[in-house]
């Protein structure tokens, strides 16, 4: 029995078709998520809990870092950009 084909779908971040099983579509459904889930929480999720030492509260920060944070940020950003044109 062969491997199932590859499947493919369309990336807005990358403005191709990039492999479901590739870091590409990995990062765009994250950078997706982060988009849909409201503000507020997607915040909290960003930046964590001050002080918190608990891995799920430290937040995305907390646990890959700042420079990590600016970027998915501007990725949001961008992916906000992307979506809304007309």
């Amino acid at each position: 029995m062969s491997a199932p084909a590859p499947s493919f779908a369309w990336s807005h971040l990358a403005g191709r078709e990039v492999s479901t099983s590739s870091e590409e579509w990995r990062h765009e459904c994250e950078i997706a998520y982060l988009l849909a889930t409201p503000t507020a929480k997607r915040n909290t999720f960003l930046d964590g809990v001050p002080g918190s030492t608990d891995r799920e509260e430290r937040g995305i920060k907390g646990v890959r870092g700042e420079a990590a944070v600016a970027k998915l940020r501007a990725e949001i950003i961008r992916l906000h950009g992307l979506k809304n044109k007309t």
